[in-house]
């Protein structure tokens, strides 16, 4: 069994407002093998959006070590996939041409980059809407648009921090089913 991502007595540590600080995550083991799900549950603030930023690389911790498929994690993770709480769509680009942004930026050829998010955006339900910005388009919708923002990379590992929390019942169902294929 290879293990994907392993988290070894991690444990991150604020300044808090006004002095002192405060511990969000505290001595956290934590290995999760290839191929496998894991949803981290728990009430808000109890940690799961500081340990998705230890895993993609953005948030270093106070102390433990962090490992991507057996190497310890320094940088970005340049292997996971990151679909954030809240969207990082940009304002000034269309859905496709956020689909199509992670492509552009490894250097992609553009007539490839646009029919593969073409593809993407009609695989989340999006076809004919790649023209539209995400101010134009509904909550859901813009998930829907990270979503494929982010799959189009095929990342090796998925971190999604509450990916379908903005969908109906039914484009839940969907993108579950996506996901999984």
């Amino acid at each position: 069994m290879t293990i994907a991502v392993s988290f070894e007595k991690i444990t991150c540590t604020f300044a808090a407002k006004g002095g002192g600080s405060y511990t969000a995550v505290k001595d956290v083991d934590l290995s999760i093998a290839a191929g496998e799900f894991v949803s981290v549950v728990g009430p808000t603030g109890c940690g799961k959006s500081t340990l998705l930023n230890v895993a993609a690389g953005l948030l270093k911790p106070s102390s433990g070590v962090t490992r991507i498929f057996g190497e310890p994690l320094a940088g970005v993770n340049r292997r996971a996939g990151y679909m954030f709480q809240s969207e990082a769509l940009m304002p000034w680009r269309s859905a496709l041409d956020n689909v199509m942004a992670g492509l552009e930026f490894r250097g992609e050829d553009r007539t490839f980059a646009r029919a593969k998010g073409e593809d993407w955006l009609a695989r989340v339900g999006l076809a004919g809407f790649g023209d539209r910005y995400p101010h134009q388009l509904s909550g859901g919708m813009r998930k829907r648009v990270s979503l494929a923002q982010m799959l189009i990379l095929d990342p090796q590992i998925l971190l999604m921090d509450e990916p379908f929390s903005a969908l109906d019942v039914q484009t839940r169902s969907l993108m579950e089913n996506e996901l999984l294929e």
